[in-house]
């Protein structure tokens, strides 16, 4: 069933889909109304679940007793642990047992954290200059890191230890945020990397597998969970782009703003959005 809801006048900050630990568990969308908000739905039917509004802590101060309290409590109702969460300039990866997770600093610095241990992602050669890195993701299955330097290279960590850094021909500017997403492992653990005006297709070693050069200009992009299907947003268009994630053929295609009119509006009342307006969240 398709189904809309208005959740607020704001762009939402992210969506993600939630499975469940037991496979009797609810699925969920999560949406992030806030960088502290975040409503829970029911995939099938739009029936609200829960919305939590968390007390935030400094991700800086990691340190601090009550970081791990904090932590192992980014939980969804349906037990599955939050995948991203934004706490202030810092962002949180976790794996799907919530025993590995990912920092993201200042949209530079790599921190993984191993059942409280933890250590900064670095290249290993020695002659390697301090590395930026502007974005990353998380294979929250294997462990594995994918970051995009602020050079284009894409950097790729087995958990702690540092795989390599590729050239996969990205070049990434100040007008288009490079994107990384990433499939829960199988097929090689499919990773695809944008910088807004192409698409890699690597696997875990740095392997280019497919790539493709667009057409238009992509701000959002996910991967579903096998790898197995990629999206993507067109940020001048509105277009939403489905395509093959083995071969990067293009599959379907629809103007966001028709999608949202062919739902089924779970609201009583709820004006369709403007014709404009952006897409700000895309999940598979």
């Amino acid at each position: 069933m398709a189904w809309r809801l208005h959740l607020t006048n704001q762009g939402i900050g992210r969506l993600d889909l939630l499975r469940g630990v037991a496979a009797n568990d609810q699925p969920l969308l999560a949406a992030w109304l806030r960088r502290d908000r975040v409503a829970f739905f029911d995939v099938e039917t739009g029936t609200a679940a829960a919305d939590y509004t968390l007390k935030m802590m400094d991700a800086r101060n990691r340190r601090d007793e009550r970081w791990p309290e904090f932590v192992s409590g980014l939980v969804a109702p349906n037990k599955a642990f939050l995948p991203v969460v934004q706490a202030g300039t810092v962002t949180i990866y976790a794996s799907l047992d919530g025993k590995l997770r990912l920092y993201h600093v200042d949209e530079a610095d790599l921190f993984l954290d191993v059942g409280g241990g933890e250590v900064q992602l670095k290249p290993v050669a020695v002659f390697e200059a301090e590395v930026e890195f502007i974005a990353a993701g998380l294979d929250p299955l294997l462990g594995t890191v994918a970051a995009i330097a602020a050079d284009g290279k894409l950097h790729i960590f087995q958990q702690h230890i540092h795989i390599g850094a590729f050239d996969v021909g990205l070049q990434p500017d100040e007008e288009m945020r490079p994107l990384v997403a990433m499939a829960q492992g199988g097929r090689g653990a499919a990773i695809f990397v944008s910088d807004g005006r192409s698409v890699v297709l690597t696997d875990s070693g740095g392997t280019i597998l497919k790539r493709l050069n667009t057409h238009y200009f992509i701000n959002m992009m996910a991967c579903s969970a096998n790898g197995a299907v990629l999206a993507t947003s067109d940020i001048e268009a509105g277009v939403v782009r489905v395509y093959d994630g083995a071969e990067l053929l293009p599959t379907r295609q629809r103007h966001a703003i028709d999608l949202v009119a062919t739902a089924t509006q779970v609201q009583l009342m709820a004006d369709l959005p403007p014709l404009s307006i952006a897409l700000s969240a895309l999940t598979i």
